[in-house]
């Protein structure tokens, strides 16, 4: 992890960062210190570069041990960055199956409120993981036909 963070001022004064709450511009800060710069391109006109983006992993667990940020408190901060431009939820993982989310550094932001702005939000869980509604029992004659139920005796 980086020992310095990098932040442009334009970012820290655009309207999408002045219109973080919560825990999120912190959760911000600890997501930019999570990336990997390295310097790409010949002498004279190297651009730095997030090199881990797409694979920074920033795990519940961490938030809350390492950083007293409760996970419902984490989540609504992720998804006001992602919301916002700032973050993109490259892999959703999954906490019951021991799978790790995976983050990318976004852009998005500078667009933010403007018609140019991409909109993303939360990839929905589609693996019906969790607790499920159980069918309700048929007992009794409820689903048996008129002819079969006067049979019935």
């Amino acid at each position: 992890m980086a020992r310095n963070i990098v932040i442009d001022a334009s970012l820290v004064l655009s309207r999408a960062f002045l219109n973080l709450t919560g825990a999120a511009p912190h959760v911000y800060l600890l997501f930019l210190r999570r990336r990997r710069l390295v310097k790409l391109g010949r002498t004279g006109k190297e651009k730095w570069v997030i090199e881990n983006n797409g694979e920074i992993v920033f795990p519940y667990a961490e938030a809350e041990n390492n950083f007293g940020i409760t996970r419902p408190r984490f989540q609504r901060a992720i998804d006001q960055l992602v919301e916002h431009g700032f973050i993109d939820i490259v892999h959703p993982g999954g906490g019951m199956m021991k799978d790790i989310s995976k983050y990318a550094i976004s852009t998005r932001w500078m667009d933010y409120g403007t018609s140019r702005f991409i909109e993303k939000q939360r990839p929905k869980d589609t693996r019906g993981l969790g607790f499920k509604k159980k069918e309700p029992l048929n007992i009794g004659n409820e689903n048996v036909t008129r002819a079969s139920n006067a049979s019935v005796t």
